[in-house]
């Protein structure tokens, strides 16, 4: 959209809806991106204190799993869907099918992998049990790796428009 010259010169652009929902849709991914490297670095570190600690933390990943997570994704999901309606994309661009791929995929893992290894190993550092809290960690980290790693293939189709 154009803009008017101000004053000074300087061109003032209109805002539009496509701007906001695209400022939206990054938002909401640069969430969900920054919350996985978030637990990413400090997982691990919090898995070398004490016992209380990690299991504070642990609840805290499973706070985000089941609250956080979800608003990031759907933000992300209905953003994307608006910007194809509402935008000169269609249904048939690849990057936008990678994108909701992603997002599904990450749901799936959040509710198969992410929740139920978060709660295993919780209740371990509960009762004790290091050893079963250390490998659930252990099960977790590459899911999440692979999580992140997707979120940015799906970035990295977004930004170069992959198969329009």
């Amino acid at each position: 959209m154009g803009g008017r010259q101000a004053e000074a010169g300087v061109r003032i652009h209109r805002m539009t809806t496509r701007t906001l929902l695209l400022a939206l849709h990054i938002a909401s991914v640069g969430g969900w991106l920054g919350a996985n490297f978030m637990q990413l670095v400090l997982s691990p570190r919090f898995a070398r204190g004490s016992a209380e600690s990690a299991a504070a933390w642990t609840r805290q990943t499973i706070w985000l799993g089941e609250r956080y997570y979800s608003v990031a994704g759907a933000l992300s999901g209905i953003s994307g869907v608006l910007l194809v309606l509402d935008g000169d994309w269609s249904w048939s661009s690849g990057f936008i099918w990678v994108g909701v791929a992603v997002i599904v995929i990450g749901g799936a893992m959040g509710g198969a992998v992410f929740g139920p290894l978060s709660k295993r190993r919780l209740a371990a550092l509960e009762s004790g049990d290091t050893a079963t809290a250390a490998q659930q960690l252990k099960r977790i980290i590459p899911f999440g790796i692979l999580d992140t790693v997707l979120i940015l293939l799906a970035v990295l189709a977004m930004v170069h428009k992959w198969m329009t």
